[in-house]
């Protein structure tokens, strides 16, 4: 029941009141005394007055209690220790009410305030926007990290536009590495936003780490597994040419050898030379190739025509060593955005490495599947079920001239991984030893998603 109905019902009675008490004086002096009755009268007038006053001063201060307690105000209490039973129940009970509601205030901001400085605190940055890219949370490590002073309720999109434009694109659940310098130093972020409603509001949380020693770790591991290549094949190069070269200069050198035989080894000797430094340079060339992939020039690529035009190339070849191929295109799957000619390299490389698996099996199978995956991306599944890969070398097979066979030269899948980076994918491969190999190429299906 509202007050204002409960006050016009009071208001109602009382003035009830008042005109009975009226007529009981009209009764008693009669019609002629009816000017004395109407004196009489008033004082009772000025008594309902005074009570619907108190009402409203009683009403007035229970408003401004409750109006303090929706202000976060709790200074303000009801008198105690009343004569009238029933409004000291009342001022006890609402008082405990308020001095519940500032335990429960006080506790919370002691909360609020621990995960607060917790937060603050934390090694990961942390940003919080609203729907109108207004900061409404920023604690010191993402501040520390970008080498920005962000402001809250302020929009970042107008105070840090360079910062916005590198992050605002990016998807729930998506991690992106990004370059910041600061003071001249380049800094490798990692950033990852996810999303979440309070009080039908959409906030975006944005977390970023640095991952500066990690990628130097990488760096480092990558160019120490390079360099024992690289040595390893110069080694074995140079180092038969000097010894050929020693023995060359000794053969020339010795006076007693016939002339005749002396050409005839000097010449078989420089062939070699030849043939080895002919190697070195084939080696220095492969090298190359796989250092400077241009960037894909990418188009709308039919996936049909483009494995019926690899698979022709592998016929001859899958019949001279009674290889079952199959390839599966599922129907939601038939196009991708993808450079043509890297890609069907690619696809070459995996072939070839999936033949050279499965020779020498009783039944050799190659399946190639293509899918579309829940997140719009295209996936291209080489399957075999040739000897598979030891478990001790796969965390070596996209390492530039690492290769498990014997003729190989170690550039296939090195350069297949530069090329799916390039184009905004990814190649994992999947293999045990004895029970195959799997490689699934993710590409993304739509132009504007690369």
């Amino acid at each position: 029941m509202e007050l204002h109905s409960i006050r016009l019902k009071l208001i109602i009675r009382i003035l009830l009141l008042g005109a009975s008490i009226f007529f009981v004086a009209y009764l008693i002096f009669g019609l002629n005394q009816y000017v004395r009755a109407a004196y009489a009268a008033v004082i009772p007038i000025i008594i309902i007055v005074e009570i619907i006053k108190f009402l409203d001063r009683n009403n007035q201060r229970i408003n401004d209690f409750f109006n303090s307690i929706l202000w976060d105000d709790y200074s303000i209490s009801l008198p105690q220790n009343l004569k009238t039973k029933s409004y000291n129940d009342l001022s006890t009970t609402v008082n405990q009410l308020n001095n519940k509601l500032l335990k429960l205030r006080k506790d919370n901001f002691a909360q609020l305030f621990f995960i607060e400085s917790l937060v603050n605190e934390a090694l990961i940055g942390l940003l919080v926007i609203d729907s109108k890219s207004q900061v409404f949370f920023v604690n010191k490590s993402f501040e520390g990290l970008t080498g920005k002073k962000i402001r809250k309720l302020q929009p970042i999109n107008k105070e840090h536009e360079f910062l916005w434009s590198q992050i605002k694109d990016i998807k729930i659940n998506e991690k992106r590495a990004i370059d910041i310098s600061m003071d001249g130093v380049k800094n490798i972020l990692l950033f990852q936003t996810s999303q979440f409603v309070i009080e039908k509001e959409n906030y975006r949380l944005f977390s970023v780490q640095s991952i500066n020693l990690e990628v130097e770790n990488t760096e480092i591991e990558t160019w120490k597994k390079l360099i024992r290549v690289l040595s390893h094949e110069i080694l074995n190069t140079t180092t038969p040419i000097l010894s050929l070269s020693h023995t060359l200069y000794d053969i020339a050198q010795d006076k007693s050898i016939e002339q005749n035989t002396t050409i005839d080894k000097l010449s078989y000797g420089l062939k070699t030379i030849i043939e080895r430094s002919s190697g070195l340079v084939k080696f220095t060339d492969a090298f190359q190739k796989i250092s400077k992939i241009p960037e894909p020039e990418k188009v709308q690529i039919d996936t049909n025509d483009l494995f019926l035009k690899i698979t022709s190339l592998f016929d001859s070849q899958f019949k001279t060593n009674g290889i079952e191929f199959f390839c599966e295109i599922y129907p939601n799957a038939d196009k991708l955005y993808a450079d043509k000619y890297q890609i069907e390299q690619v696809m070459i490389n995996l072939i070839k490495n999936a033949i050279d698996a499965v020779k020498g099996t009783p039944k050799g199978v190659i399946n190639i599947k293509i899918s579309r995956a829940l997140s719009d991306s295209i996936h291209i599944e080489v399957i075999d079920n040739g000897h598979g890969i030891h478990i001790d070398k796969m965390n070596q097979i996209f390492t530039p001239f690492f290769t498990t066979k014997v003729d190989g030269n170690g550039i296939g899948l090195a350069f297949s991984k530069q090329v799916m980076k390039l184009h905004n994918g990814d190649i994992n491969l999947f293999s045990e030893h004895g029970n195959g190999t799997r490689v699934i190429l993710n590409l993304p299906s739509k132009k504007n998603l690369i």
